[in-house]
């Protein structure tokens, strides 16, 4: 198998280099863009397997990008990857093709994790994928190493919201409107009973990689990584 040709296009110089050269370290063949101009003109002959797309980016964003390649590269993998934390945002993003949604800042094995599930690329690093955690957003399964759990749609909305906002506190405002309810006092009750079942639901995970607190008075944080897939 040929080893995969990434394109990272992110104006922020030291953020795309670093990731470069970790993805170097781990034997794939990496260019690294500023913006998407640039990465039009100077792109090698080699059409790449996947782009890492800042959302944000000179010029047009992460979502255009994504659309213009992938119409004349259909096999192409795309991940975005985003400080942007509203639920229309991570829409957006699979709208436009992206199959995993990456929010900003992220743990570098949580890049490897993706692009281990995306390319199978070796033992270590499949190991490395199934031990982090992960929902897919068209199944509402959310999983980890042989561990998983169905949530219902609503749930899986709320969820990847507070992973997105992550570790900033979503308010109760923002997550019932993810839930399309609105908020009134006899409805904090159903806030507060909902959050209680999907915090069930997190129980038989790792408490160090996933944890929902309630801010009395203000909303719920998501704190730990959790890869969102489409």
């Amino acid at each position: 198998m040929t080893t995969p040709l990434i394109y990272i296009c992110e104006d922020d110089p030291d953020l795309g280099k670093a990731i470069m050269s970790r993805l170097q370290d781990e034997g794939y063949r990496v260019t690294w863009f500023a913006d998407p101009q640039d990465m039009d003109e100077q792109g090698n002959s080699e059409a790449p397997d996947l782009l890492l797309l800042d959302v944000q980016l000179p010029g047009e964003t992460g979502y255009s990008i994504a659309k213009r390649y992938l119409r004349t590269l259909p096999g192409l993998r795309v991940i975005m990857m985003s400080v942007l934390s509203r639920n229309e945002d991570l829409m957006l993003g699979y709208e436009s093709g992206a199959m995993v949604y990456l929010p900003k800042p992220f743990k570098p094995e949580a890049l490897l994790a993706c692009l281990s599930g995306i390319f199978g690329t070796n033992e270590s690093l499949a190991q490395l994928a199934s031990a982090q955690l992960s929902l897919n957003m068209q199944t509402h399964k959310l999983a980890q190493k042989d561990e998983h759990v169905l949530l219902t749609a609503n749930e899986a909305r709320v969820l990847s919201f507070l992973a997105l906002r992550s570790p900033a506190v979503a308010e109760y405002y923002e997550i019932m409107e993810v839930m399309g309810i609105d908020l009134d006092h006899a409805r904090q009750n159903t806030l507060e009973a909902f959050m209680s079942r999907l915090r069930r639901k997190l129980v038989g995970f790792d408490r160090d990689e996933l944890t929902l607190q309630n801010k009395r008075n203000s909303g719920y944080a998501l704190m730990g990584n959790l890869i969102i897939k489409n």
